[in-house]
């Protein structure tokens, strides 16, 4: 194994999903960096004590926030490679070589080492999520993960099953649902940018606030906040975030 990168140039801090800082001044070059707006999620700010669940991981930027926040044991999910992901039939027989990138797990395992993190790190689809799998957890946090999957509501049951008092649900916007028609659940499916063809972007949902507040409703938890409206940075998409408890609140 190759030693980790000790300098800001090394080309492996390059092309990452998530910003995450990994110590010693070097910060991963990724498409999103989340830290200005993590306090928008919903997150408790202080975990102290609690067990915590990151469902579709990516490089882990959530699930070692988790556990910067004092999570007693932090568990965090994805599937092994791009091919795992829930493509279109059709367009899972065209993908070819990118079947195999397993960019995730190797930035991940990079990240984890480099912050000498605790995470537990497995693969898991969230179509396999169950107490049997992975057992069940005070906080339950999911992002950006919905939008990508054909069953999203088969998602949010398996998510219901391993949360113990709250899941933390973000999700891409649908922003003329929002705009328009705020009290109705809304969701719009299909990328909403061009595909060179379609579902080239393994894209399918975009939902209203009050449209995953009622998915979260008929996934059976029973009290769901919402936390507001927020871009991620640098440039978007728009996303809403929901804190759903399968009881009621806590006090």
């Amino acid at each position: 194994m190759k030693p980790p990168p000790t300098k800001a140039d090394d080309p492996r801090l390059d092309g990452w999903y998530h910003t995450i800082e990994l110590g010693k001044g070097l910060i991963s070059r990724g498409h999103f960096d989340h830290r200005s707006v993590v306090d928008c999620y919903g997150l408790p700010k202080s975990m102290a004590g609690m067990t915590a669940l990151d469902v579709g991981t990516g490089d882990g930027f959530f699930a070692f926030e988790m556990e910067r926040r004092g999570a007693e044991r932090v568990t965090a999910i994805d599937v092994a490679r791009v091919g795992d992901c829930d493509w279109l039939p059709r367009m899972r027989t065209r993908i070819g070589a990118f079947d195999d990138i397993t960019t995730w797990p190797d930035h991940f395992r990079m990240a984890h080492a480099m912050r000498r993190s605790k995470v537990d790190y497995r693969f898991c689809s969230v179509y396999d999520l169950s107490p049997y799998t992975v057992g069940t957890f005070d906080v339950v946090f999911c992002g950006s993960l919905l939008l990508h999957l054909q069953n999203p509501l088969l998602a949010l049951h398996n998510i219901r099953s391993v949360t113990k008092e709250m899941a933390v649900i973000e999700t891409a916007l649908d922003i003329d649902g929002e705009a328009s028609m705020p009290e109705k659940p809304t969701l719009t499916f299909g990328a909403p940018g061009p595909e060179q063809e379609v579902g080239d972007t393994n894209v399918f949902w975009l939902m209203s606030t009050t449209g995953l507040r009622r998915m979260l409703q008929y996934a059976d938890f029973a009290v769901t906040e919402p936390q507001g409206i927020f871009d991620l940075p640098p440039a978007g998409p728009r996303a809403t975030s929901v804190v759903a408890y399968p009881h009621s609140r806590p006090t």
